[in-house]
This record gives C-alpha cells, sequence and structure tokens, in this order.
C-alpha cells in the first residue's frame, strides 16, 4: 500500500514537473516568435518619429532671461 502510494505521488509530480516544463518552453518559444514578427512589422511598417524643436528665445521679451542671469550671478557671489 505505501509502496503502491509513494509510486502514483512520484509520478504525479514528474507528470505535473513535465508538463510545467513543458509549458515554460513553449511560452519562451512563443516570445520569441512574437519578437520575430514586431521587428518584421517595424521593417515593414516603420513608425514615424517626429523632431521636437527646441523654442526659440523671444528677442523681444528677453526680460525672463536677464532676471535668471541676474539671480545666478548674485547666487554665485555669495
Amino acid at each position: 500500500m505505501n509502496s503502491e502510494l509513494f509510486a502514483k505521488s512520484v509520478e504525479l509530480m514528474v507528470v505535473g514537473m513535465g508538463m510545467t516544463f513543458s509549458f515554460l518552453i513553449l511560452l519562451v518559444i512563443m516570445l520569441n516568435v512574437l519578437k520575430w514578427g514586431v521587428k518584421l512589422l517595424n521593417k515593414i511598417y516603420p513608425e514615424k518619429v517626429e523632431v521636437a524643436k527646441a523654442p526659440a528665445l523671444a528677442v523681444q521679451d528677453n526680460t525672463k532671461l536677464k532676471i535668471a542671469i541676474a539671480l545666478a550671478a548674485i547666487k554665485a557671489a555669495k
């Protein structure tokens, strides 16, 4: 009785671990296939990247710039 129970428990453990290992291997394979598919789609349909332009300082309104320079000079003098 004891040996039969032990044998069935070992069989159940081996089947369970085998199924888990098989699922993990299948998961890794599917992730690699999806990675390959995304790379292929990116080659076929590349994303359009817009370059953000830096805002130009207004020449007429440079009072904020002057205040910032004055504050930096005061802070550096301390």
